[in-house]
C-alpha cells in the first residue's frame, strides 16, 4: 500500500512485524484465519493495511498488554482477546491523543493462563507475566518457535510504571522470568514489544540472572528519562529510581520495590 504510515518486514514464512505509531505490530497468518498482536495507537486503518499481506481473514487482535500505545488500534478490528487487567484501561487514550479519533466499540475476550488461541494449524498459549504492567500476558507460538513478550522481556526493561497504576516489583519480575524459562525447549527467539527484530532466547535467563543481582543488592544509578520521552507520562519520586545494567540487560527499578512484602 502507498501512502501509509505503515511498513513491514517479513520475519519467516508466516509472520510479519510491522511498524506502527506507538509500538511494533506482529502480523501472524494460520491455515484459517490471520490475528494482529497488538495494534499500536496509529488513527490509519492497521487491519487494512495488515489485511493486504494474508489471504485469511484478519479480524482478530491480541494485546500484550493493556497500554494504549499497544490498543489504540483495536477498534479496527471486530474482537480483541487481552487480560482482564488489560480491559480496565485498554479503552482509554492517553490524555494526549484525541479520544473522538478512537473506536472502542469493539468485542473483547478476556484470556489468562493455559488459554489457547487457534489460527488453524498455529496455536497461541498464553502465560500471565505481570511486572512492567499489572496486565501483561506473553504468547508463545510453538509451531514456529517464537515468544511474544510485549514490554516484559526486551532491550531496556522499565520496572517503573508512570501513571496511575501500581508499582511493580524485582521480584514480580524474577518470577515471571522463572515462569517463562519453564517453557524455555519450546521457543529459539522472542518478539518484543518496540522491537525492530528478534531477541536471542537465552536473554531470559540473563534477565532473570540481573533480577536476583538487583536483590541481592547491586550497585544502580539514578534513572533520568529522556527529555523527549511521551508527554503523557510522569515519574513521581524521581529520587528512588534506578537504572541498572548487566550484560546484554537493562532494568529500570524503583528502590522501594524491590522484594514482594
Amino acid at each position: 500500500m502507498e501512502g501509509t504510515v505503515f511498513n513491514s518486514q517479513k520475519l519467516t514464512s508466516n509472520t510479519w512485524l510491522i511498524f506502527s505509531e506507538g509500538c511494533t505490530s506482529y502480523l501472524l497468518q494460520g491455515q484459517k484465519a490471520a490475528l494482529m498482536i497488538d495494534s499500536g495507537f496509529s488513527t490509519e486503518n492497521i487491519q487494512e493495511y495488515a489485511q493486504s499481506l494474508v489471504d485469511q481473514p484478519l479480524t482478530m487482535v491480541v494485546n500484550t498488554h493493556g497500554h494504549f500505545d499497544h490498543t489504540g488500534g483495536n477498534g479496527w478490528f471486530q474482537h480483541a482477546y487481552m487480560s482482564a487487567k488489560a480491559l480496565e484501561i485498554a479503552k482509554v487514550p492517553y490524555p494526549s491523543l484525541d479520544a473522538k479519533k478512537y473506536r472502542t466499540d469493539y468485542i473483547v475476550t478476556v484470556v489468562g493462563d493455559g488459554d489457547i488461541i487457534d489460527l488453524g494449524g498455529r496455536m497461541l498459549e498464553v502465560f500471565e507475566i505481570p511486572a512492567h504492567a499489572p496486565s501483561s500476558i506473553a504468547l508463545l507460538d510453538r509451531s514456529e518457535r517464537i515468544l511474544f513478550t510485549g514490554d516484559e522481556v526486551a532491550n531496556f526493561i522499565v520496572l517503573v510504571w508512570m501513571q496511575n497504576e501500581p508499582q511493580p516489583y524485582v521480584e514480580q519480575h524474577a518470577r515471571n522470568m522463572e515462569k517463562l524459562l519453564r517453557h524455555r525447549n519450546a521457543f529459539d527467539k522472542i518478539c518484543w514489544g518496540h522491537g525492530d527484530g528478534f531477541l536471542d532466547a537465552d536473554i531470559v535467563g540473563r534477565f532473570l540472572e540481573h533480577d536476583h543481582l538487583i536483590m541481592a543488592g547491586k550497585e544502580s544509578e539514578p534513572w533520568v528519562p529522556a527529555p523527549d520521552g511521551p508527554a503523557d507520562f510522569h515519574m513521581p519520586q524521581p529520587e528512588f529510581k534506578r537504572i541498572s545494567k548487566y550484560l546484554d540487560t537493562n532494568l529500570v527499578f524503583d528502590l522501594r520495590y524491590i522484594r514482594i512484602p
